[in-house]
C-alpha cells in the first residue's frame, strides 16, 4: 500500500516531528510518500525516517490557495496512491479529485476554544465532504471541535498522538549540560518544550517565576523553542527582574536532551493544544506536568496522576500547582511513576502506530468497495443506455 502524506509546515513542529514519527514506525510495511513546499526545514527532520521525500513549488503554512490546487492535481494525476493523509492541506484534497488516489484523510492537529468555533458554511461543507472520506482528531476536544463545524461523527477517527521515548542521559551529561547553561548542581529546572508563542502560554510560566522564587530560591526555567513572541517574553522577564533565572535556550532539533534536566514539565497552553508530545516525551522520562485545563492536556495530564492542572491563563493557579509539587517529594514520586506508566499505556509510538494501521487498511477497503460499488453503478447505467 502507497501512502502520500502532504504537510504544508515550513518549519519544524509538532505535525512535522508526528508525520516523521509515523513514517519511521511504518515505513517496513507500507510505502511511504511525503510532500513538502519546497524549501521547507522539515526536510532535514525527515532524513532518515524510510519515507519518500518530495518537495513541490506551493504556498508553505496555508491550508488552501487556489493555485495550489492546480500543483496537486498534476502531481497525483502522474503519482496515484492508495492514501492521500493531508496535515493542513485543503489544497491537496482538492487536487486530488479526478485523480487514481484512493481514501483522503485529514489529521486535525489543533483545538479552539469552544466559543470560537463556528459551523462550516454550506458550499464550504459540500466541499469538505467531497474530498475528504475521513478526519483523524488528536483529542476528543478536537473531536467536539469538528463536530460544532458540521463534521459527522461516523466520519472522525480520534487518535492521540505518540512518541518514541527519548534516551534517559546520564548523570555525566547532565551535569555537563546544566554548567553550559550556568544552572548549579542544586538548581531546580522548571521546563518547557514549545514554539514561543501566544498560545503556548511561555508567559504565565515567566510571570509565576517571581512569586515562585520567593519560597524557591535555587529554582531556574529553561524554555526550549523560539519563535515570534521571544522578544516580548525577554522583555517581561527583564521587567519582573527574572531574567537571570529566565534560560531561553532557542530552537533544537533533539529537545529531549534538555527535557532530561527538567524537574517539572510546564504545559501553559491557551489555545491548540490536543496531543502534547513534549509532554508526553516527558511522561517517558517520569518527569511530572503541571498543565493548563485546555484543550487536549486534560485528555493527557490526569490530575493527581500523571501530573496536576491548573485554570487556563491564570497564573495564580499555576503558582499553587508547582508550589504543591515542589513542596511534597511524596506526591512527586507518586505523580514521577503514573507518568512513566500513563505513557506506555497510552502515549507510545506502538499504540500509535498500531492505531495508524487500523486506520489506513480500513480505509484502504471502504474505497476500494466504493469503487467497486461507482464501476457497477456505471455498468448499469451504460446497460439502460443500450
Amino acid at each position: 500500500m502507497k501512502i502520500t502524506n502532504v504537510i504544508t509546515d515550513s518549519n519544524v513542529g509538532g505535525a512535522g516531528v508526528l508525520v516523521a514519527s509515523v513514517a519511521e514506525a511504518l515505513c517496513r510495511d507500507y510505502a511511504i510518500e511525503i510532500i513538502i513546499p519546497r524549501g521547507s526545514a522539515l526536510r532535514g527532520r525527515l532524513a532518515g525516517c524510510g519515507a519518500a521525500v518530495v518537495e513541490l513549488d506551493f504556498s508553505p503554512d496555508k491550508s488552501f490557495n487556489p493555485g495550489d490546487v492546480y500543483t496537486f492535481h498534476r502531481y497525483f494525476l502522474k503519482n496515484s496512491c492508495d492514501i492521500l493523509h493531508t496535515h493542513a492541506s485543503f489544497s491537496a484534497r482538492l487536487g486530488s479529485l479526478g485523480t487514481p488516489v484512493g481514501a483522503r484523510i485529514s489529521t486535525r492537529h489543533c483545538a479552539h476554544p469552544t466559543t470560537e468555533v463556528r459551523a462550516m458554511s454550506r458550499p464550504k461543507r459540500r466541499l469538505y465532504d467531497l474530498c475528504t472520506d475521513l478526519t483523524v482528531s488528536t483529542a476528543d476536544f478536537a473531536t467536539e471541535n469538528l463536530i460544532r463545524e458540521g463534521v459527522a461523527r461516523n466520519k472522525i477517527f480520534t487518535l492521540r498522538n505518540g512518541v518514541c521515548a527519548p534516551r534517559r542521559t546520564s548523570d555525566a551529561e547532565r551535569a555537563a549540560l546544566r554548567e553550559s547553561l550556568g544552572i548549579p548542581r542544586h538548581g531546580v529546572i522548571l521546563g518547557s518544550a514549545a514554539r514561543l508563542e501566544f498560545v503556548k502560554g511561555q508567559d504565565l510560566m515567566i510571570r509565576a517565576m517571581k512569586p515562585l522564587l520567593m519560597d524557591f530560591p535555587n529554582l531556574y526555567l529553561l524554555l526550549v523553542g523560539d519563535g515570534s513572541a521571544r522578544s516580548e517574553y525577554e522583555r517581561l522577564a527583564a521587567r519582573l527582574g527574572v531574567l537571570d533565572r529566565v534560560i531561553f535556550f532557542g530552537y533544537t532539533p533533539t529537545p529531549a536532551t534538555l527535557q532530561n534536566l527538567f524537574y517539572i514539565n510546564l504545559n501553559a497552553s491557551r489555545g491548540t493544544e490536543t496531543s502534547c508530545l513534549a509532554t508526553s516525551e516527558c511522561m517517558s522520562l517520569g518527569i511530572p506536568t503541571v498543565a493548563s485545563d485546555f484543550g487536549g492536556n486534560p485528555e493527557m495530564i490526569l490530575n493527581e496522576r500523571n501530573g496536576l492542572l491548573f485554570r487556563t491563563d491564570n497564573p495564580d493557579s499555576l503558582v499553587r500547582a508547582v508550589k504543591r509539587l515542589l513542596s511534597s517529594h511524596e506526591l512527586y514520586r507518586k505523580l514521577s511513576l503514573g507518568a512513566e506508566a500513563i505513557f506506555k499505556s497510552r502515549f507510545s509510538i506502538d499504540i500509535m502506530a498500531e492505531g495508524y494501521r487500523r486506520l489506513y487498511e480500513d480505509s484502504r477497503l471502504r474505497s476500494a468497495a466504493s469503487r467497486r460499488r461507482t464501476r457497477k453503478y456505471k455498468k448499469i447505467d451504460n446497460g439502460l443506455k443500450l
